[in-house]
This record gives C-alpha cells, structure tokens and sequence, in this order.
C-alpha cells in the first residue's frame, strides 16, 4: 500500500517563492548577457565623446562643483571604456 505525501500550504507557498525567484534570476542573467552581446560600439563612441567634452568643458571653465564634476564624468568614461572593451570596440 502507497503512502501519498502532501505539502503543507506552508510549503507550497515556500515552494512557489523559491521557483519565482529562480526564474527572476535566470531572467537577469539572460537580460545581462544579451545586452552586452548587442552592445552598439557607435553608442558608446558616442557616449564616451560625449563625457570626454563636458570634461573639457568644465576644465575650460571650472566654477566651484567642476570638480565633482569632473570626478564623476570620469568614472562614466571609465565605465564606458570596460564596456567597449567588453564589446570588443576598437
């Protein structure tokens, strides 16, 4: 004779909580890789032109913040070169 074993509500609902995040995190994955595979190299050119004149920009003509500024603005270029190089950017 077969026993049948049946889950709790609790257990289900721990269940249901662990397969929904497994799939959220199988989907961020997937999202990631896909994006840095369809990186577009003239976007980041772009992007990384961009930055690199409001830096010199601001060291053109600094005021008070240009500082900050430009500390920032060169932390965004150099996360813009990883991701060129990341592309494979020439």
């Amino acid at each position: 004779m077969s026993r049948k074993r049946k889950l709790s509500r609790k257990h289900k609902v721990v269940a249901s909580i662990g397969a929904v995040a497994m799939v959220a995190g199988i989907a961020a994955v997937t999202v990631s890789s896909s994006q840095a595979a369809t990186e577009s190299c003239a976007g980041l050119d772009t992007a990384l032109q961009n930055n690199q004149n409001f830096i010199a920009a601001q060291q053109a003509n600094p005021d008070a913040q240009s500082e900050a500024r430009i500390a920032n603005r060169q932390a965004v270029v150099d996360l813009i070169q990883q991701r060129r190089e990341a592309a494979g950017c020439q």
